[in-house]
């Protein structure tokens, strides 16, 4: 596990009542299944449709790349990454 730092905005940051947290992760899917297990259902609805798929208008970043651009949830991890 790595620990990296993860800024929310907009409805996930009032979902969440914060702006930034640090957690532990692997892959960004490990790193959104720990979010959700800490915010809860109402934050899990914010990111995936009901396919399962995030949601088109959330944008997530891992140092400032566009996930669409990687391996989407299963990019790998590193210490100190900012998503």
């Amino acid at each position: 596990m790595v620990k990296v730092k993860v800024t929310l905005f907009g409805a996930l940051a009032k979902t969440a009542g914060e702006k930034a947290v640090e957690i532990e992760a692997l892959t960004l899917r490990d790193a959104v299944d720990r979010l959700i297990e800490r915010y809860g259902e109402n934050f899990e609805s914010k990111i995936y449709d009901e396919r399962g798929k995030v949601r088109r208008f959330v944008n997530i970043y891992i140092n400032g790349k566009d996930i669409r651009f990687l391996k989407s949830l299963e990019t790998q991890l590193n210490d100190g990454d900012n998503i």
